[in-house]
């Protein structure tokens, strides 16, 4: 029988998500051996990084933590935050530990030892680098450009070894600057000696919360025990969710654009021979992942991200009358048309268009509502609902505008869009459960909103930037000028508002140098924490040791390893089937700045061999169905574990572009959903090794 070695809680996707307290109260049953919350993400855009701000509001990351140190506390544990105040720059981790402070006081936490992981750097460092050529791109773009370097805020994605040190220095709470997800989670655990490959993915199977459940969600919590004999089990500690081996295998594909390999700063996890199974019918576990030291650009590489500011911002949502569509110039964004993907609409494709507006007393209040409204309908599960990541893109980062109203209230309009053909058929339904959702919720109350659709009420969206105000209002002018000088807008159209300021990426790329790295990044300062009174103690740089196998024979080529080969069937079809009624889920989402991977999970084994054997995710097939150059398409690789099949593609603007129509890389599905799956009859008989 095997022994039960280690027992960490997730509490949820990211600080802020929000969580059951019932759920952690759940998940404390038993040993604990770490709470931890990846509080951060570059997936919203370079805004926050640029500007030191929060995507969540305060009070519900104040929320979140409290209750994680309300557990810390009575258990004795560490309680480890990363990507602190989602970008995990200076100003981030600095209001998180505002935040912080403030919890500590309410909960009168005395005498505890506290690590700030810092992972900002100079700019004049970053210059050095690239002046020498030493910066190693991640894939496409962003091109570099010394200029917006040194305007930039630039981090470092720290791996485990910053989080070890502090760990090993006796601090039971950690606030980390920016960090890799995955290794959050990984660093206790290997410290203690557990196998660096289980860590690793055990960890990339957490920082999500419980969204590699059935059902999934970002707003719950997950637990994984790690046991003696090599396995993993990962148990929801709300029982309206179940993990089975189909959902772990499934959320270990999620956001990474190769289906076996994750590269990290010590090396690369590879899950070619990892076991899925299920334990029972609520619980399910890995094992025989493995985590390799090689000699590529790998280990002893710290991905940096760098945000510059382009400008201010003014954004008009004008209202049109539907016979005026065609009037629209095609380089405008028209809802209904083409704000979700740059392409057009066709055939029997339909685009909706979804404007959230709210009305309330306070700026803070207006935003919120219309945030959390928006939230719900981007995440509201339905029957029929094919893509598991997100239901709505948005073209804005932040994805909000907020102004003062000629009534002297203040509004905030949220902008999104959808090409789900099941969302939209099923829109009435859940916007009505959205609202009875919202009705109770502290926002509400007092409050006014609306959720307009552009069935009857296309909406252009015209966006300008631009460093200099005046220059800037001018060109916006001109924007509405030319679109109005052929139709007019309706009433509620909403002009000239003042948008946040646009930010960019200036850098997305590895940096390689020894020396900056273990002597530069990730400084760890201490303090003894009484309250909110924080006492420095102490500083240490990261100590580095080797991680993970070395020697692998196996292939760690994503452009080589599962792919799916070119294989024309020789013998004639016996029909076809649309893919999206061969698929339980068919998502998109950026892997990255640079890439959108594409996850299609099959109904059956049968399903899956038919897709593989007809040859219709060969590149060229794929390129093809998606309208991209061959050479634009990452790999197309098959994935028996859970009877999926994986794409990746560059990204075809850098996330969060002046162009974006959908940050998250959410709603890009469509072209795969509509192709037409031959079927052959030697795959019929074929059985999936799931």
């Amino acid at each position: 029988m095997p022994n039960l070695i280690y027992r960490v809680v997730s509490a949820c996707a990211a600080l802020g998500y929000g969580y059951p307290r019932e759920s952690l109260q759940a998940a404390l049953r038993g040993r604990i051996d770490a709470i931890i919350c990846d509080a951060g993400s570059i997936d919203a855009g370079p805004y926050f990084l640029g500007t030191g701000t929060d995507y969540f509001e305060a009070d519900a990351i104040k929320a979140d933590y409290r209750h994680m140190v309300e557990a810390g506390r009575r258990i004795g544990c560490p309680v480890v935050i990363g990507s602190s105040g989602m970008a995990g720059g200076n100003r981030n981790l600095d209001r998180m530990i505002e935040i912080a402070k403030e919890v500590f006081s309410e909960l009168a936490i005395r005498d505890s030892k506290v690590a700030v992981i810092r992972s900002e750097l100079d700019p004049d460092i970053v210059l050095k680098e690239y002046r020498k050529g030493a910066l190693q791109p991640t894939g496409v773009g962003p091109d570099l450009d010394e200029d917006e370097l040194r305007g930039s805020i630039i981090v470092g994605q720290m791996g485990v070894h910053p989080l070890i040190s502090a760990l090993d220095a006796g601090a039971q709470f950690i606030f980390a600057g920016r960090s890799c997800d995955s290794a959050l989670f990984a660093s206790d655990m290997i410290r203690r000696g557990i196998d660096a490959g289980l860590a690793y993915h055990v960890g990339h199977v957490l920082e999500s919360g419980a969204l590699a459940c059935e059902p999934g969600s970002p707003s719950d919590c997950l637990v994984a025990e790690i046991y003696d004999d090599g396995t993993a089990i990962f148990v929801a500690p709300n029982f309206v969710r179940r993990c089975t081996a189909h959902s772990i295998a499934a959320h270990s594909l999620y956001q990474q654009s190769h289906p076996q390999l994750q590269y990290y700063p010590e090396g690369v996890l590879t899950l070619e021979k990892t076991q899925f199974f299920s334990r029972d019918s609520r619980s399910a576990g890995i094992r025989s992942s493995r985590f390799m030291r090689t000699g590529r650009l790998w280990p002893w590489s710290i991905k940096l991200e760098g945000a510059f500011r382009i400008g201010a911002r003014k954004v008009s949502l004008i209202g049109i009358d539907p016979s005026d569509a065609v009037k629209v110039p095609s380089d405008m964004l028209l809802y209904g048309r083409n704000g979700v993907q740059a392409g057009p609409v066709e055939g029997s494709e339909v685009e909706l268009g979804i404007i959230v507006e709210t009305a309330a007393s306070t700026r803070d209040k207006a935003i919120m509502l219309a945030r959390m409204i928006s939230h719900h309908l981007a995440h509201h599960g339905y029957a029929g609902r094919k893509t598991s990541t997100g239901n709505l893109a948005y073209p804005l980062s932040p994805d909000f505008v907020c102004f003062r109203r000629s009534d002297g209230l203040f509004g905030a309009v949220i902008p999104s869009g959808t090409r789900d053909q099941e969302f939209i058929g099923s829109f009435e339904a859940i916007k009505a459960e959205v609202v009875a959702l919202i009705a109770d919720e502290p926002a509400a109350i007092g409050a006014d909103f609306t959720i307009s659709d552009t069935r009857e009420n296309p909406v252009v969206l015209l966006r300008t930037v631009d460093r200099d105000p005046a220059r800037l209002a001018v060109r916006h002018q001109q924007e509405i000028d030319r679109l109005l000088k052929s139709l007019t807008p309706k009433t509620s159209s909403r002009l000239n508002l003042d948008a946040p300021d646009a930010f960019g990426w200036s850098l997305y790329h590895l940096l390689q140098n020894e020396g900056v790295i273990k002597d530069v990044l990730f400084p760890i300062t201490y303090f003894s924490a009484d309250g909110a009174n924080w006492i420095e103690v102490g500083s240490d740089r990261p100590h580095y040791d080797n991680i993970g196998e070395a020697g692998y024979r196996g292939n760690l080529d994503e452009r080589t390893l599962s792919v799916i080969a070119d294989h024309p069937p020789l013998e004639r079809s016996v029909g076809s089937r649309r893919l999206r009624d061969m698929a339980a889920v068919i998502r998109s989402k950026d892997a990255g700045v640079n890439r959108i991977t594409f996850d299609i999970f099959f109904t059956s084994g049968e399903s899956y061999e038919i897709a593989l054997y007809s040859n219709a995710f060969s590149r060229d097939n794929v390129a093809r169905a998606l309208d991209i150059a061959p050479e634009h398409l990452v790999g197309t690789f098959f994935v028996d574990s859970c009877n999926a099949i994986k794409v990746s593609i560059d990204r075809p603007n850098i996330s969060a572009s002046m162009d974006e129509r959908d940050l998250f890389g959410v709603q890009q599905q469509t072209a795969i959903e509509s192709m037409d799956i031959p079927i052959y009859a030697a795959a019929l008989s074929k059985a999936s090794s799931f």
